[in-house]
């Protein structure tokens, strides 16, 4: 099958376009025809070598696809049978595991980065990780909703826990998860200021619900343009995932008491921060990563139900994964990219 491999860490010149083995699946396994493979972030910086992982290693955390072989073992799946896999494999046994925080598991699998992934023709994968498509929702959708939508859906509702009437302030609004987590905010009741760094992208965001929108490129002082939108008041919560000085410049657009919380950082991993005035404002700063399979099968019950969303970029064939993260790396799209093995 052709796949694609990851040998040395670098630039995307280090994406291999190769022949190699299909995989092959013991008693408790399935192999999965894959027909989408979503483009994360999160692929660029395992590419660059900023993701703990093993090498060589073919790339991709998520995706969708047809099922062509079933384990013996295996229940409730057969051959046929559309799936989206979810983008790391728990061990359900560690004291994370148990408390139901999954993606904390001490023995953590991820598809990807320590084991292979889904840019390539097939990959195999545990029942455990898999959810029935049905015929409504197309591979593309389908391969876009863990670790948008189930990010999304973790940082707003169970995190941040927004109510109905708080305004909610999505930094980076045109990327992947940007646009999940306004959907997800107006799906909540909440009023959405969408920030971002291009006029067109936020024009793309007015069009999933946004309610104001903000040029952080254009306008060095968009924090006052965000207070001035909240009457003086400033954002109840913070959804952030650029970092360095555009995060600093957020927190000042926190309320008193407000909720920030840290997905990533796609700018800068560095900030330098006043803590008096943290505290003195009773801010609340969370940090996550990942998402559990129990918030992404509600996300994708969403999207299944037609409440939310993905936004579909751009879709590259395999061979030109080296384009696909190009065009990520020049900030091009709004919403997901797709690669079509």
């Amino acid at each position: 099958m052709k796949a694609i491999v990851l040998h040395q860490y670098g630039n995307a010149d280090k994406l291999k376009y190769e022949e190699v083995e299909v995989p092959k699946i013991n008693d408790d396994e399935v192999l999965i025809k894959v027909k989408a493979a979503s483009v994360n972030h999160l692929d660029i910086w395992v590419r660059e070598g900023n993701v703990p992982g093993n090498l060589p290693v073919i790339l991709g955390c998520e995706g969708s696809g047809d099922i062509v072989e079933v384990g013996k073992n295996v229940k409730g799946f057969k051959a046929g049978d559309r799936v989206l896999a979810m983008s790391s494999i728990p061990c359900r046994q560690c004291r994370h595991c148990i408390e139901g925080n999954d993606n904390l598991c001490t023995n953590l699998k991820r598809f990807g980065i320590t084991i292979n992934g889904f840019y390539a023709e097939y990959v195999k994968v545990p029942p455990q990780n898999l959810i029935l498509m049905g015929d409504k929702i197309s591979y593309e959708e389908a391969a876009s909703v863990p670790i948008t939508f189930g990010t999304a859906y973790r940082v707003l509702i169970n995190l941040a826990k927004i109510k109905p009437h708080e305004n909610v302030l999505v930094m980076a609004a045109g990327s992947g998860v940007g646009t999940a987590a306004v959907q997800v905010a107006k799906l909540a009741g909440a009023k959405v200021i969408a920030a971002a760094g291009n006029d067109e992208k936020l024009d793309r965001a007015k069009e999933l619900g946004a309610d104001f929108l903000v040029n952080y490129y254009r306008n060095q002082n968009f924090d006052e343009e965000v207070k001035y939108l909240t009457n003086g008041n400033g954002v109840d919560v913070i959804f952030e995932q650029v970092g360095g000085s555009i995060l600093l410049k957020s927190l000042k657009c926190l309320k008193r008491g407000g909720r920030i919380v840290v997905i990533g950082t796609t700018a800068s991993n560095k900030v330098e921060m006043d803590m008096q005035d943290f505290y003195r404002n009773n801010f609340t700063m969370i940090g996550t990563s990942g998402t559990t399979h129990r918030e992404i099968r509600a996300a994708f019950e969403l999207v299944k139900d037609g409440k939310l969303k993905p936004i579909i970029d751009r879709t590259f064939p395999l061979k030109d994964a080296k384009l696909a993260h190009q065009y990520m790396e020049e900030r091009r799209n709004f919403g997901k990219i797709i690669l079509n093995p």
